[in-house]
């Protein structure tokens, strides 16, 4: 949906991202002079009574509960076109997935946001609701005078425990739920949410989420000098058979808690483990040197959001990427085959982890880039499907260039994806561009789109 200029007395300032059933925006309480975010259910659902009523009832569960470790709901109203929308907490530091892309976390830091997640997920069993879909992008992060508070939030998929028994369809994020909620019409309790709570504290110590169940490495192993008795709590969360796992949430957390208080917790990481990260980074960037040229400047292109300037010498091209993402680079990344036929070389990629760009079944973000002669008719590419389903289409035109991009606002579970064919518009050369982030940012795409030059 095109962005609105208010709801009711909250004036619209932008869209925070959008997933496959609702959109959600930033806006200004002006009576109370306060920042909120707003949630509206998806245009294509309006009708849909089943997903209003799941909306609404994930609204009345928050405005229930009313726990300082749940998003807050302060207001629910509809709009003229019969969709409702529900008035939250802002949580201006983004979410934990958006802190685990930034690099290794302390363990301590790690403890304690695993800690608080766990305690949210506490609440809501304690108000007899199982969560379903416990993530990192579902744990948000905000501002308080103490410090930074964790906020569970998307209880799109929350059902009543008494119902735990009738689920008629699989329901989750593959990577995080357990393999009960695989089953349609399986027997679910709390301790399927035990299991995506071992899931989500493997991602916290480790940078990336666990294998597919059985799991049988523990994160110590791509993390050595974890505590045993972590690696002994996260492998059994993440048992296959349930009884095997720790009873709830509670159960789960204050083992977390007795782990983080232990006089025998490291209080820092080995200082090899402090520095792989960067060691990756700077061989890498060494290794590129002479065909790409880095300029560590940092350009507010959208709100809240540094960008870092590529440029591959060798296509004449400049891109500007989200300095979170850069951390790995490849001038001589192979275009997809729809993109190779048309007449494209080995292009530029900036991304988090360059080894999954093509695969969208693992989360990968960043920007790749090339450059093809002529203006090729791209159309194939949307039909190639990196992810399911259709994309949006939409044209470009600024005054530097003019094209046509693809968007697919949900893709695999690993957020978006983005394809774009431009070009100058008196210039017989296309930049082909795709872009993935880990949510939908149509402004993001733009700010990059504008930038792009060609030598």
């Amino acid at each position: 949906m095109s962005q609105p200029e208010a709801f009711g007395r909250y004036r619209v300032i932008r869209r925070l991202g959008s997933g496959s059933f609702a959109t959600v925006w930033l806006a200004q309480d002006d009576l109370l002079n306060y920042p909120v975010a707003i949630k509206v259910l998806a245009e294509n659902w309006a009708h849909q009574m089943d997903i209003q009523y799941r909306f609404l009832e994930e609204a009345r569960i928050l405005r229930q509960t009313d726990s300082t470790w749940l998003v807050a709901v302060h207001d629910v109203d509809v709009l003229p076109d019969g969709r409702p929308y529900m008035v939250m907490t802002y949580a201006d530091q983004g979410s934990v997935a958006d802190l685990i892309r930034r690099g290794q976390l302390p363990l301590d830091e790690a403890l304690r946001l695993l800690t608080e997640i766990g305690q949210g997920i506490t609440v809501l069993h304690n108000h007899g609701t199982i969560h379903r879909d416990i993530k990192p992008s579902n744990v948000l992060l905000q501002s308080s005078p103490v410090g930074q508070r964790v906020l569970v939030a998307d209880l799109g998929f929350a059902k009543s425990i008494d119902e735990a028994s009738g689920f008629t369809a699989a329901a989750g994020t593959p990577g995080y739920m357990s393999p009960e909620q695989s089953t349609p019409g399986g027997d679910l309790d709390v301790r399927s949410d035990v299991y995506s709570l071992g899931a989500v504290a493997y991602e916290l110590m480790t940078g990336q989420p666990p294998p597919r169940p059985p799991v049988r490495a523990a994160p110590g192993r791509i993390r050595p000098g974890l505590p045993p008795a972590l690696d002994e709590l996260i492998l059994a969360a993440l048992s296959v058979d349930r009884d095997d796992r720790p009873g709830d949430a509670k159960t789960f957390t204050d083992r977390v808690r007795a782990i983080r208080m232990s006089p025998d917790l490291p209080r820092t990481d080995p200082w090899w483990s402090r520095q792989r990260m960067p060691w990756r980074r700077t061989v890498t960037l060494t290794a590129l040197c002479g065909v790409v040229a880095l300029t560590l400047t940092a350009s507010l292109g959208a709100p809240g959001m540094s960008l870092t300037t590529v440029r591959h010498t060798g296509q004449g091209v400049r891109v500007d990427v989200p300095s979170v993402w850069a951390r790995e680079l490849d001038p001589g990344q192979e275009a997809r085959p729809a993109v190779a036929e048309a007449g494209a070389g080995p292009g530029l990629l900036a991304a988090t982890d360059a080894d999954h760009w093509y695969t969208t079944d693992e989360p990968s973000y960043g920007v790749y880039a090339t450059v093809l002669p002529g203006s090729p008719d791209l159309r194939r590419v949307a039909e190639t499907d990196p992810c399911e389903g259709r994309p949006e289409e939409r044209a470009v035109r600024t005054e530097q260039w003019e094209g046509t991009l693809w968007e697919w606002p949900e893709c695999n579970g690993n957020g978006t994806f983005t394809s774009v064919a431009v070009h100058p518009p008196d210039t017989p050369r296309t930049v082909y561009m795709e872009i993935r982030q880990p949510d939908y940012r149509p402004d993001v795409v733009d700010t990059i789109i504008d930038n792009v030059r060609l030598r």
